[in-house]
């Protein structure tokens, strides 16, 4: 590797671009990755095999998540108010791999609302200023398509059935983990999980209007989203032929 290529890796460039070629490159690679771990883990794979391997997957994205504090440590410029792990996003890697060891369906249920509503719209609206092969660029694209696939795993492996009750304890979870992070934000002078102000870019915060309203309206976007995520999944837990009620 020559001495141009591995300070690409490290060097901040901030000319990634949201739906550029790199963008569509890797949501296309993101979607085809949990697409075949999902195939190997239902047909192929034996359940000892599929448990190993989501718990390799839960392990490597957290390791990828530690990986940035640890590196902007040695380079210098990490920052307290930017880089500890307290957006939601991740937040999730701690989590799930807790719940991907353990099979929790009650922690599953909560964090499953999270990343689905969540970190899987951030794969079509990313906060990502890095382009590829940057250090930021290779952890956003692994935490953003590796929560998702560990959110389904439970759904499509385990046949956990999110259900009505599930979404209303995962966003009672969500307002407590707000009330949590504000003072936070306050005493570090951050903003972790948007909650002092929206992320930079064009994202679903855009169109919510200004702070702190977007906060209140963030309230009605997780009751319809979450709601929509449960008739979404009880229809394909319909057309697979399976009752929805099952594993609830």
């Amino acid at each position: 590797m020559t001495d141009i290529d591995f300070a690409s890796f490290y060097r901040d460039d901030l000319d990634f671009k949201n739906y550029g070629i790199e963008h569509l490159v890797a949501v296309v690679y993101c979607v085809l990755f949990c697409a075949i771990v999902l195939y190997l883990a239902k047909y192929k794979w034996t359940e000892k095999q599929s448990q190993r391997f989501i718990i390799f997957v839960a392990a490597f994205v957290l390791f990828t998540q530690l990986f940035k504090v640890f590196i902007r440590m040695i380079l210098g410029n990490f920052h307290v108010t930017e880089d500890l792990p307290l957006h939601l996003c991740n937040l999730m890697p701690f989590f799930m791999l807790y719940v991907v060891y353990t099979k929790n369906r009650f922690w599953w249920s909560i964090f499953f609302f999270w990343i689905m509503a969540g970190t899987l719209q951030s794969l079509f609206t990313p906060t990502l200023t890095e382009y590829m092969p940057h250090y930021e660029a290779i952890r956003y694209w692994i935490v953003h398509s590796g929560l998702p696939l560990l959110a389904i795993y439970g759904y499509y492996i385990y046949g956990w059935q999110p259900t009505m009750k599930d979404a209303l304890i995962s966003g009672i979870a969500l307002n407590i983990l707000a009330l949590i992070m504000y003072p936070i934000n306050l005493l570090l002078g951050s903003n972790y999980v948007y909650l002092n102000g929206k992320p930079p870019g064009t994202t679903l915060y855009s169109y919510l209007g200004p702070w702190p309203y977007y906060i209140i309206s963030l309230e009605f976007v997780w009751i319809i989203m979450f709601s929509l995520l449960v008739l979404i999944f009880r229809g394909i837990s319909k057309m697979r032929g399976i009752n929805p009620t099952k594993n609830m």
